[in-house]
């Protein structure tokens, strides 16, 4: 067995106090939404569960999403604003508040499993290779497991990997025919025991182990003797985990209040780091979903929310919507699966009272911006930094410093001192750079060449580079004569002689 430390996660108080704001919505472009679902809806207004996708030969998109009767299937991409429905697939419905599905594609078949009971239990089996000239074929429903809380598929080894309940925590089926599952291996007794989720890629899976409070690392080379490599400890639910593309981090999900999305260096397996957290304003996420350098978060009432991994130890979010617009509280409402893999930018979310939701996601990516608040040459503490994007606010400490990690683009930002409002000024933050900016208050301080709130040496340095540029900036020059010259040096150097 192998074990793990936490380091301290000092990156947070880089954000120096950011506070709590209510859910927004940015960066997502809201191409469609599709709420007859809902019609089908329980009285407690449940029905609606995951969602996932599927591109067929000819480059169709489609959304594939579970309400309160079965799955239906949509075509998003003939007529982006208005999804055509294709496919009704009927499956059991008794016996569950939340009507719990869950989906997976594996060459061209869609998987489908489900915690109910009632007609056609079971993995039920859909042939989606007719796609588009035809519709899905159903093939026979999978009898050897009834029912399911999670699937997942790895592409690489044709293996299905279905949660069920002990001892046979994970039952492994072979996929060689993609229409007619084989039980081949099962992960039991103490081998993932409360297994909730499964995620594997190159013979290693993650699964998340529910009220074993950990996310279990096991060796699957051999997938008739899995040995597990490592154990993670969850502080609340151990629910959800995906690995980021390179291999180095795994972002885990706990699906209890309070408990952080984590972000865990796992390059060494005999000394595992917590490098980076997150959580959004109902203190409540679900699923967690990785593309790219982006992580995709279904976070129940405050809607899907997208994050920027690019520097693992500073996760910064750089798109957000809220499907669920009733509250931000804490309940299980709203935001249910979040689906990212499309060939064409497009991200599919399911929320439970609300429908399935098309976006746009056109990868912003985060930046990092810093520097010092001064007023009259002096620095200014406690200044609280607005942005008008979405309302999140960070603080300068007590040498008027301030950093923070935002969406990349030209952003403007209210600057208040003690709940008076100052002034609003642009920041650019440039993707997966960290730039220098200082806030000057009270007009640019002429002279100030190189922007730091007071006269030095150092604007004399960048007043001779301006000059030997053949360069004009107008606060440079001193005795405004709109020529940059030696005579400007002169009045720089009176300037700080007489200061």
């Amino acid at each position: 067995m192998r074990n793990y430390k936490i380091s301290i996660i000092s990156i947070v108080l880089l954000l120096l106090c950011k506070s709590v704001v209510a859910s927004v919505s940015f960066n997502l472009e809201l191409v469609s939404k599709v709420e007859g679902l809902t019609e089908y809806n329980s009285s407690s207004n449940f029905g609606v569960s995951d969602v996932w996708g599927y591109t067929d030969e000819t480059g169709i998109e489609y959304a594939i999403v579970g309400y309160r009767n079965g799955t239906h299937i949509y075509d998003v991409s003939s007529i982006p604003d208005n999804p055509l429905l294709i496919a009704d697939i009927a499956g059991p419905s008794n016996g569950d508040y939340y009507f719990h599905r869950d989906y997976k594609t594996y060459d061209d078949h869609l998987y489908i499993v489900n915690e109910m009971t009632g007609m056609d239990a079971g993995m039920q089996v859909i042939d989606l290779s007719p796609l588009p000239a035809s519709v899905p074929i159903k093939r026979n429903t999978y009898t050897g497991v009834t029912q399911s809380h999670n699937l997942w598929i790895d592409n690489d080894s044709g293996y299905g990997f279905i949660e069920k309940n002990y001892p046979e925590n994970v039952h492994i089926v072979d996929l060689t025919n993609p229409g007619a599952p084989v039980h081949s291996a099962s992960l039991s007794y103490w081998d993932a025991e409360n297994c909730h989720d499964i995620y594997t890629v190159n013979n290693r899976a993650y699964i998340s182990e529910g009220w074993s409070n950990q996310f279990g690392i096991y060796d699957i080379s051999d997938i008739l003797y899995p040995i597990q490599l490592a154990t993670i400890p969850a502080f609340g639910y151990a629910h959800n985990a995906w690995l980021n593309e390179a291999g180095t981090h795994l972002i885990t999900g706990e699906e209890t209040v309070g408990m952080t999305v984590k972000i865990w260096d796992i390059q060494d397996l005999d000394n595992i780091n917590l490098v980076g957290e997150y959580l959004g304003e109902n203190s409540l996420a679900h699923n967690v979903h990785v593309k790219g350098d982006f992580v995709y978060i279904s976070h129940y009432t405050t809607g899907l929310k997208i994050l920027d991994i690019y520097d693992p130890s500073d996760p910064i979010e750089v798109a957000a919507y809220d499907t669920y617009p009733d509250d931000d509280n804490d309940g299980f409402y709203g935001c249910w699966g979040a689906y990212p893999f499309t060939a064409n930018n497009y991200v599919y979310a399911s929320d439970m009272q609300y429908g399935l939701f098309v976006f746009s996601f056109d990868d912003v990516e985060a930046g990092w911006v810093y520097g010092t608040i001064t007023d009259g040459g002096q620095s200014v503490a406690g200044v609280e930094i607005k942005s008008l994007l979405n309302g999140k606010i960070f603080t300068s400490n007590l040498n008027g410093e301030y950093e923070f990690g935002f969406p990349e683009g030209d952003h403007e930002f209210e600057f208040w001192d003690n709940g008076i409002y100052i002034e609003t000024q642009t920041i650019t933050i440039y993707p997966h750079q960290t730039t220098g900016h200082n806030i000057i208050f009270g007009g640019e301080l002429v002279g100030d060449v190189n922007n730091d709130g007071v006269l030095n040496i150092l604007d004399i340095i960048a007043l001779v580079n301006l000059i030997l540029n053949d360069q004009y900036d107008w606060i440079g020059d001193i005795n405004s004569d709109e020529i940059l010259n030696i005579l400007d040096i002169i009045a720089m150097i009176n300037i700080i002689l007489d200061n």
